[in-house]
């Protein structure tokens, strides 16, 4: 009765001690953990390689535009602009950073090596070297990169790991194009030589950082592009059949006012019915080149329109799911606090009764069984000194007989 009363008395002291002392219970809802700093380096690294690289394969095509008179070099120039930069900006967008520098020297390696054994005649012709220079360049910059980001055995791992890939996957037809997603291969590339990936995505902040950075590079890679394909229409449409038929037109007039004018000079009649009639033809001529040029532009201006739309439905789509990802993140980490407030709750009460409730415990059993000792002791000389009085009687008992 006593143990059941005292533990009852524990629990309910407890309790109290864990309701006063809620106020110094700190709940904290855990965002993720953060990359360490040296993959944040190699991941702003290796997309800052990317700008210069995007911007060095822009300029070198311009340089090649610029330096060819012919419309078929100019137009090979800027579709390799395109693809070029789309593959880049693909591959150095990447959720990991090591996946993302792999896939980026790939590029760089494969469109080299494509230059390199490609002829001046399947290339941009007469400028063909300055595509080879900056090919050459960039791939010697992002083996530098990777030697500065890298620790040496993980270095010449991917190093290794670059040439097998490059070697055992034939390069596309498109020069430049982007290579397939090699975030597995590269997976099991390191397993296989006794190392283990790296799967931390970050902190919520930094996946929403690295998502936006994403979405506005793939957003100017777009507008980059949709301007690329007007320059490459405009060329075209100096050297389409419109302007053929219309320079062929010209040269026929030229002819017939050279003829004209030497029938005027004998028929001053007839060459002013030739001339009402040459004015009607020139009319006719100039209101359907304006014609043909005003159905161009309408075509263009309804093709820009209707990319314009499409980036921004795309936009808003991205948006959308990067706040849907953040909501569901936070809910996810909201509903998880009542189930950590009770573990907490638990493991205090827990504590306090095993740091508190044991030594009193201990202490009162202690005590009892030092009082229980004390009271066999007073009892033990009480018993010795009652055997002589039952058997004569105390001198006290024999001296106070005459007086009574």
């Amino acid at each position: 009765m006593k143990q059941s009363l005292l533990w009852r008395g524990l629990l309910v002291w407890a309790c109290a001690l864990a309701a006063t002392g809620c106020s110094l219970l700190k709940v904290s809802v855990s965002s993720g953990d953060p990359l360490p700093d040296e993959t944040l380096r190699l991941r702003t690294m290796t997309r800052g390689f990317y700008y210069d690289l995007s911007s060095g394969i822009a300029a070198a095509a311009d340089s090649v535009v610029a330096a060819s008179p012919r419309a078929a070099t100019q137009l090979v120039a800027i579709r390799w602009k395109i693809r070029a930069t789309r593959a880049a900006v693909e591959a150095a967008m990447q959720s990991d950073p090591e996946v993302a520098l792999a896939d980026t020297w790939i590029l760089c390696r494969r469109m080299n090596e494509a230059f390199a054994q490609l002829p001046d005649s399947l290339l941009f012709g007469a400028e063909s070297s300055i595509a080879r220079e900056a090919a050459a360049r960039f791939e010697r910059r992002v083996a530098r990169l990777s030697e500065q980001l890298l620790p040496a055995d993980r270095q010449r791992l991917m190093e290794r790991f670059v040439g097998e890939y490059v070697a055992a996957h034939p390069r596309p037809d498109d020069d430049g194009a982007a290579a397939p997603n090699t975030l597995l291969a590269w997976f099991e590339f390191l397993r296989a030589n006794g190392r283990e990936p790296s799967y931390a995505t970050g902190s919520i902040s930094e996946v929403m950082a690295d998502v936006s950075d994403r979405v506005g590079s793939q957003t100017r890679q777009l507008a980059n592009s949709v301007g690329w394909s007007r320059q490459m229409l405009e060329i075209r449409m100096q050297q389409d059949s419109l302007r053929s038929r219309v320079e062929g037109q010209l040269d026929s007039l030229e002819r017939n006012f050279g003829r004209l004018v030497a029938v005027a000079e004998h028929l001053p009649g007839l060459s002013e019915q030739l001339l009402e009639e040459l004015n009607l033809q020139a009319g006719q001529l100039i209101g359907a080149i304006d014609s043909s040029m005003a159905s161009a532009f309408d075509d263009l201006d309804r093709q820009r329109v209707e990319i314009q739309h499409y980036v921004s439905t795309e936009r808003e789509a991205l948006v959308g799911q990067v706040q849907q990802a953040a909501d569901e993140a936070v809910q996810h980490a909201l509903e998880r606090i009542p189930a950590v407030i009770g573990r907490l709750l638990f493991y205090v009460v827990a504590a306090l009764v095993v740091l508190l409730g044991l030594p009193f415990l201990v202490g009162f059993w202690l005590g009892g069984l030092r009082t229980r000792r004390q009271s066999g002791r007073q009892k033990a000389p009480s018993g010795d000194d009652s055997a002589p009085e039952q058997g004569g009687g105390s001198p006290d008992e024999g001296r106070s007989g005459p007086g009574e």
